[in-house]
């Protein structure tokens, strides 16, 4: 198929696309050529693509990394508030079969073999894995500027890198966040009866968890984690609050936990790992009797799940996506009691959204750090990097294969 006919292609893609979800029009602008106008809605998505020959063909041809590169290259034009819908006339061809079979038969066969996710995530995630993103080794020499990366787009009083609760009522990004850590509690038993016990938290990220926690309840809180960044930027913090006494922090690997605890939690390692009958076997030995844990992750629910290639090259190499059935399988052989909660819909993809929007406010104090303390070659294409991370999972998560929950289990 030649790039002619990859550009027929698109445009019938878009076209079929608007007939379905006709909230957005588009108009479509290769290598400077007139502007083609597809769909009716006022909505405009402005697409400008340049070398369209050369793109188009990598991404039906490659999927999503392809999609992924040309857009971190800049050959992909869209202006950051509306970037989200230009993808998801991606993502929704991989997902909705109204859409996809809507089409010409030889444009499926196109589609279903770029398999825009097509990568497995099959190993455990290493040391050196989590690190890199959360230290960005390769971006910067020194890990404070690392921190002060995220910081720009992810800062808060409780600093988390994870899924928010978003239920009636909530407005904020900060109210969502810590409305999750309030519920995370009542889930647990936590109380202000609950002063001087000990929370073990797996997977520490920069410690918000256990600052809500040491603040609110007054819990010793243990955390652990992989990152040097992170495990510096606990303890500093910790100096700054004036909670010495009840927060700590350790550079150990979930698998090698130890102590007794009353309380454990885990907020997004399980997306890290692939061990699971190991870490719940080291989680119920590292509780009290008749102690309490809790488990948030994103599950998908499809025993064959897929997932996307871009993610797992830039952002997160070596992940994992567990898989909900066979992960309370698993809970059950370790713990008396095992109940499953999920997260209100599109709990995610509002909590990316956020993000995002944070990301492109501070954009220009990102590009400056990068280009004055990092050692990237090229600041365009390392920002449009996490620019496009934020959008496709948002995509993504807003589809109905994968969903946030929490598990608590009692030993």
């Amino acid at each position: 198929m030649n790039s002619d006919k990859f550009e027929k292609l698109f445009l019938r893609l878009v076209s079929t696309y608007v007939k379905t979800y006709d909230e957005h029009s588009f108009e479509i602008c290769l290598d400077g050529k007139e502007c083609l106008k597809i769909g009716d809605s006022t909505n405009i998505v402005n697409v400008r693509i340049t070398d369209s020959g050369k793109v188009l063909e990598r991404i039906f041809v490659e999927g999503s990394l392809g999609l992924g590169e040309s857009y971190c290259e800049g050959l992909i034009d869209v202006d950051d508030k509306l970037y989200k819908y230009f993808l998801f006339i991606f993502v929704r061809a991989a997902y909705d079969k109204r859409l996809l079979f809507s089409l010409p038969v030889g444009d499926i066969l196109v589609i279903l073999k770029a398999k825009f996710n097509r990568a497995f995530f099959e190993k455990s995630s290493k040391a050196e894995n989590i690190n890199t993103h959360y230290s960005l080794s390769e971006w910067f020499d020194d890990e404070k500027d690392a921190n002060d990366f995220y910081l720009y787009w992810l800062n808060s009083e409780y600093i988390q890198y994870t899924c928010a609760k978003w239920d009636e009522g909530v407005k904020t990004l900060e109210e969502a966040q810590t409305n999750k850590l309030k519920f995370y509690a009542q889930r647990l038993g936590i109380d202000e009866n609950s002063r001087d016990k000990t929370l073990l938290d797996v997977g520490c990220g920069w410690g918000g968890c256990m600052f809500y926690f040491a603040e609110m309840f007054g819990l010793k809180c243990t955390g652990l984690t992989l990152s040097t960044a992170q495990a510096e930027f606990i303890k500093e913090e910790s100096k700054r609050r004036n909670l010495e006494h009840l927060v700590d922090v350790k550079l150990k690997n979930a698998h090698d936990m130890d102590g007794q605890y009353d309380y454990v939690i885990s907020i997004g390692i399980l997306e890290h790992i692939s061990h699971y009958d190991d870490l719940y076997a080291k989680t119920s030995k590292a509780l009290k009797p008749g102690g309490k844990a809790l488990f948030h992750a994103i599950f998908h629910t499809e025993p064959f799940y897929k997932v996307d290639p871009f993610l797992s090259k830039y952002i997160f190499p070596g992940g994992s996506t567990p898989e909900i059935k066979r992960n309370l399988k698993i809970f059950r052989k370790y713990f008396t009691e095992v109940d499953r909660n999920d997260l209100p819909d599109y709990s995610y993809p509002k909590t990316l959204d956020c993000w995002f929007d944070d990301f492109c406010k501070n954009e220009e104090g990102i590009r400056k750090l990068l280009a004055e303390k990092g050692k990237v070659s090229d600041v365009e294409f390392s920002v449009r990097v996490f620019k496009h991370y934020l959008m496709l999972s948002y995509c993504g998560l807003s589809q109905k294969s994968s969903l946030v929950a929490n598990v608590l289990v009692r030993k």
